[in-house]
């Protein structure tokens, strides 16, 4: 059975109340001797105090909901664990639930963080533009929204500059000459998945290269296969493609590898999202790398500062590795690849 403060204060030859003020360091006076002896039947007897019912106390549970659309993608994945780690540096816990893509399962969960009395939110939404600013207000905690390509009035918001970052991409791939980059786009509709497509036109259009052929398929590795097959089947197969998730491109790599064609011989790829996967494929693959450390310090300092709505856009940064034909000579840079 767990042990209780009773147990302590009689095993310490002292009241209840003694025992609460030492626990609590209360300023209310305990004799040197007193707290002695109940620190050392706390240490004898194993005692540990029911965070859950201190922190309803204190009116804070010191937990932070993280809700996202799927913990299996090596993104979100290793975002999460930066977020737990800040949030463990700020003495929080974490709750992560998955909305598995879902709209309908998405609200379902951010009412089962809530019902747990989580002192905030930290979400990723399934939604394809993302909750409404009501529906984030009418949560009663503070919440950031992550993923995020364009402010949402009212709300905390941050995202990596996904036009920047998909103009970088597809700029490195004109570098190598080619008269057209194919894309393989996401089919959310999501304000990060537009932006990706807009800074993908972008840097065709300045640069006078035509737009190749493009696909929407979801964002894993089996739309990015099928993805693939669709682009490289043709009769007109393009020489370059932008990807705009690293699991599409995993996908495509497979699709490319079953069809005979070399990548980059005779396909050139680069992706969008830099997880840590894609230095472990063939060949490695060259990606625009969201700065997730930086985006899980943002989250957790505005979600427990409570902090004022604002939207923030980080720079993404394009590591080269070698599935767009070239191989940096520069150092590499921590988490793995070069830049």
């Amino acid at each position: 059975m767990a042990v209780t403060r009773a147990d302590v204060a009689r095993h310490a030859g002292v009241s209840p109340a003694v025992v609460s003020y030492v626990l609590n360091d209360s300023k209310r006076p305990v004799s040197s001797e007193s707290r002695a002896k109940v620190l050392e039947a706390i240490r004898i007897l194993g005692y540990r105090p029911n965070a859950v019912a201190r922190a309803l106390r204190r009116g804070s549970t010191r937990t932070i909901g993280l809700l996202l659309p799927d913990s299996s993608n090596p993104l979100f994945a290793e975002l999460s664990r930066e977020i737990e780690f800040e949030a463990t540096r700020a003495g929080y816990a974490l709750i992560l639930a998955n909305s598995r893509g879902e709209a309908e399962l998405e609200i379902q969960q951010l009412q089962n963080l809530i019902d747990r009395q989580v002192d905030g939110l930290i979400v990723i939404s399934a939604a394809a533009m993302g909750p409404r600013a009501d529906q984030i207000t009418a949560l009663g905690v503070p919440c950031v929204v992550l993923d995020r390509a364009a402010p949402l009035p009212g709300v905390f918001t941050a995202g990596v500059d996904f036009v920047l970052g998909s103009e970088m991409a597809v700029a490195h791939l004109l570098s190598h000459e080619h008269r057209s980059v194919a894309a393989v786009l996401g089919d959310d509709g999501s304000t990060s998945t537009i932006a990706r497509e807009r800074g993908w036109a972008a840097a065709l259009r300045t640069s006078g290269a035509a737009e190749g052929p493009t696909v929407r398929v979801p964002f894993t590795r089996a739309g990015g296969y099928e993805g693939g097959l669709s682009l490289l089947r043709r009769a007109s197969r393009p020489s370059a493609v932008f990807v705009s998730s690293d699991l599409q491109a995993v996908g495509l790599l497979k699709a490319a590898h079953e069809l005979g064609i070399d990548v980059p011989r005779d396909l050139a790829v680069i992706a969008f999202d830099g997880s840590l996967e894609c230095e472990y494929t063939w060949p490695p693959l060259s990606v625009v790398r969201q700065p997730i450390e930086k985006l899980a310090e943002i989250a957790i300092r505005a979600v427990v500062g409570i902090a004022a709505p604002e939207h923030i856009s980080l720079e993404p940064h394009l590591l080269i590795r070698s599935s767009c034909g070239c191989v940096s000579r520069q150092p590499a840079e921590p988490g793995g690849g070069q830049k």
